[in-house]
């Protein structure tokens, strides 16, 4: 858990002809798997400092955040592959424009 390095969690363009290969003409699939969107409603702009005007489609942030680890589970059927779920709870955050230092605003949540 040391390494620090952001990870790519983007589809492969293989992956999503395999997962959805009934596709539409208008779409090719999404580009990232179920559930990691992360959407902030008024009150959450609010203590984050934003308005959507400060913010672009397109555009790109960083976000650094503390979760809560809600549940773990592991699985495996006969015949099938072995599956792992995590989930976690983002309990505090801070987004900041990309190129703003990551430790900056990581040594935030810890204040």
């Amino acid at each position: 858990m040391a390494d620090t390095k952001l990870t790519s969690m983007k589809i492969s363009k293989a992956e999503r002809e395999s997962r959805y290969s009934e596709k539409s003409i208008a779409t090719e699939g999404p580009m990232y798997p179920y559930g990691l969107s992360v959407s902030l409603d008024n009150e959450s702009m609010e203590k984050l400092g934003l308005e959507a005007g400060d913010l672009s489609v397109g555009s790109s942030m960083v976000l650094v955040a503390k979760v809560e680890v809600c549940s773990v589970s592991s699985s495996e059927y006969k015949g099938g592959d072995p599956n792992q779920s995590v989930t976690l709870q983002i309990t505090d955050m801070c987004l900041e424009a990309e190129g703003a230092k990551a430790s900056d605003a990581a040594g935030a949540l810890y204040k």
